[in-house]
C-alpha cells in the first residue's frame, strides 16, 4: 500500500483533506473565468487515476466534489478559499499534491492567463511553498510528469528522515533532559504527522530510539550544524522547521531553552524571521495530539 494510501481512509468527511485538494483543482478550473473541455478532462482525470482518490467509490469522489464546489460558490471564487484550503493541508505531502493538481489543470489548455498565473501564485503563497519547489512541481506539471515527481519527493523525505527525527529529538531534549513521558509524546506526534508515514511503526520507532541515543551528552549547537549539512534545500530546512515546531507545541508549555534552540536553527538554516512565522504558523494548524499515556500502537 503506497504512503499516500496510508495517509487516507476510504470514508469522506467534511474535514477530509481530500475535500482541500479537490478545492484547490476546481479553484484552478474556474480562475480565468471559463471550463474548457481539457481541463475538465484532467480534473476528471485527477479524480479516478490519483493515489489520492483511489479507495473512494465514484459516490465518495461526487461528495468530495459537491462538498468542494459548494465551499467555493459561497466564498465567492477560488481565491476566497485560498486561506481554508491551506488550514485544511497542513501537512507538506498534502500541499504539494494540491498544487501540482491545480497546475496539471491550469496548462492542461496549453494556456496560462494572467488570472491562473494569479491564482497559482496566490496558492504557492498560502500554501508556503518554496519558490523553488513550486517552480520544480509547474514544469513537472507542464511535462505531464507531476505525479512522478511527488513519488521522487517522498522518497527524498525517506532518506532524510533520520536528519528530521534527529531534530526533533534534539526539540525533545532542549531543556537538558529527555522524559519517558516527552518520549511517548515525540512517537505519538510523529505518528500523526502524515509527512512521516513513508516509515512503518517500526522504523519510526528504530529512528527515534537511534536519534535520542545519538544526542545523548552531545552539543546540539555542534549537532545542529551536522545536520544542516544533510538538509540543503531551503523547502527542506524549511518543513523540518515546522515538525521542531510541532514538537515544541505539543506539550502546550513553552521552555526558555526550547526558544534559543530554534533561534540557532533559524541562523544555521538561514531562515528569515518571516519563514520562522510561517512555520510556526503552520505547525499551529496541526491537530492536537494528547501527550502521555501509552504510545500509539
Amino acid at each position: 500500500m503506497s504512503f499516500l494510501r496510508k495517509m487516507f481512509s476510504g470514508r469522506v468527511s467534511a474535514d477530509d483533506s481530500r475535500r482541500f485538494v479537490v478545492e484547490a483543482m476546481l479553484g484552478a478550473m474556474g480562475a480565468d473565468g471559463e471550463v474548457t473541455d481539457e481541463e475538465m478532462a484532467v480534473f476528471e482525470g485527477s479524480l479516478a487515476e490519483h493515489p489520492l482518490f483511489g479507495e473512494l467509490s465514484g459516490e465518495e469522489r461526487g461528495r468530495l466534489t459537491d462538498m468542494a464546489a459548494d465551499s467555493i460558490r459561497e466564498a465567492g471564487g477560488g481565491k476566497a478559499r485560498l486561506p481554508a484550503i491551506a488550514a485544511g493541508l497542513p501537512s507538506r505531502s498534502h500541499r504539494l499534491a494540491a498544487y501540482a493538481m491545480a497546475c496539471e489543470i491550469c496548462v492542461a489548455d496549453r494556456e496560462l492567463a494572467e488570472t491562473e498565473i494569479d491564482y497559482l501564485d496566490g496558492l504557492q503563497t498560502a500554501l508556503a511553498l518554496e519558490e523553488g519547489e513550486a517552480k520544480e512541481v509547474f514544469e513537472s506539471a507542464r511535462k505531464h510528469t507531476g505525479l512522478l515527481t511527488l513519488d521522487e519527493k517522498s522518497e527524498k523525505v525517506r532518506e532524510l528522515m533520520p536528519s528530521f527525527v534527529r531534530l526533533m529529538a534534539l526539540m525533545a531534549a532542549a531543556d537538558g533532559e529527555v522524559h519517558h513521558e516527552e518520549r511517548l509524546g515525540m512517537r505519538a506526534v510523529l505518528r500523526n504527522i502524515p509527512d512521516m508515514q513513508v516509515l512503518t511503526p517500526e522504523e519510526l520507532d528504530e529512528a527515534i530510539d537511534v536519534a535520542l541515543e545519538r544526542i545523548k551528552d552531545s552539543d546540539s549547537k555542534v549537532e545542529l550544524a551536522q545536520i544542516a549539512t544533510d538538509i540543503i534545500k531551503p523547502s527542506d530546512r524549511y518543513w523540518v522547521t515546522v515538525y521542531v515546531m510541532i514538537i515544541a507545541l505539543a506539550d502546550g508549555t513553552q521552555d526558555w531553552r526550547e526558544v534559543e534552540f530554534l533561534e540557532s536553527m533559524k541562523g544555521t538554516f538561514g531562515l528569515a524571521d518571516s519563514h520562522m512565522d510561517s512555520a510556526m504558523k503552520t505547525a499551529a494548524q496541526f491537530p492536537a495530539v494528547p501527550l502521555g499515556g501509552q504510545a500509539p500502537s
